[in-house]
């Protein structure tokens, strides 16, 4: 959600309209085309947690790079920028959210 929210303000810079209902618009469609993303992180987290917790970082890294190839496969180079936007930021906020949850889970014990 963070990088939708980020992608509503990047297209509205430099337009008279600010951030209205296009970008809002835009936040729900992503959200709603961001469904099967969503359902197979899910998978993974569920099935492969121990895996996934090893190579979190690995995997913040390499995400974003599916998200924009597979994008590429859809829909060509249309909004690109956009996308790769999108999946940048949040595979960033991603992973200082999950580094934090770790950091405090080993200075617990």
């Amino acid at each position: 959600m963070i990088g939708l929210i980020v992608v509503g303000f990047y297209g509205t810079i430099g337009t008279s309209g600010g951030f209205g209902n296009g970008a809002w618009v835009g936040m729900l469609a992503g959200g709603i085309i961001s469904i099967p993303w969503f359902a197979s992180l899910f998978a993974v987290i569920w099935f492969f947690a121990d895996f996934y917790w090893r190579n979190f970082i690995v995997l913040c890294i390499v995400g974003p790079a599916v998200v924009c190839a597979s994008w590429w496969l859809f829909d060509g180079p249309d909004l690109i920028d956009a996308v790769a936007l999108t999946a940048i930021v949040g595979s960033a906020v991603f992973l200082v959210i999950i580094s934090i949850v770790r950091w405090r889970s080993n200075t617990a014990t």
